[in-house]
């Protein structure tokens, strides 16, 4: 008997004992990316795209626990969002655009740079301002108004 016979026997009973619970948990997951994803995106400014720089870390008190809870909380769920977009690009769902946002979340060297790169792919700022438009709001610039 192959060595791993027996661990994949092992991991196709549990799932298949266990096949309505990770359809829930997949479904909320999935209901939950697309909640998140569509709040991100709504409280982008307008011009966020067009700004050379958009980290304002240095203009805020280090020392304040709000400043560091919410660093915390952004960072957070910006790495979740990042490594569920990864597994979605395998998987079905909006994979870059999880990308994109938790990127957008985070606090990285750099990341304004990435997001712009990214958005402004045409598949994926179409979706983003068809988003904002359903809302009401105004859809992302990608040059600066004159």
């Amino acid at each position: 008997m192959p060595p791993f016979q027996n661990t994949f026997e092992a991991i196709s009973q549990l799932a298949t004992q266990n096949f309505v619970w990770l359809l829930v948990l997949s479904t909320l997951f999935f209901i939950g990316s697309l909640l998140i994803s569509w709040l991100v995106i709504l409280r982008l400014p307008a011009d966020y795209l067009c700004r050379s720089d958009t980290t304002n870390c240095r203009d805020t008190q280090r020392h304040s626990l709000f400043y560091f809870g919410q660093k915390l909380l952004c960072n957070s769920l910006g790495f979740v969002l990042l490594m569920v977009g990864v597994i979605m690009l395998f998987t079905p769902g909006q994979g870059i655009l999880l990308i994109l946002l938790g990127v957008t979340l985070m606090d990285l060297p750099y990341k304004h740079e990435l997001t712009q790169r990214l958005a402004r792919r045409k598949g994926i700022l179409g979706i983003i301002n068809r988003i904002r438009r359903k809302s009401g709001k105004q859809a992302l610039t990608t040059e600066h108004q004159a």
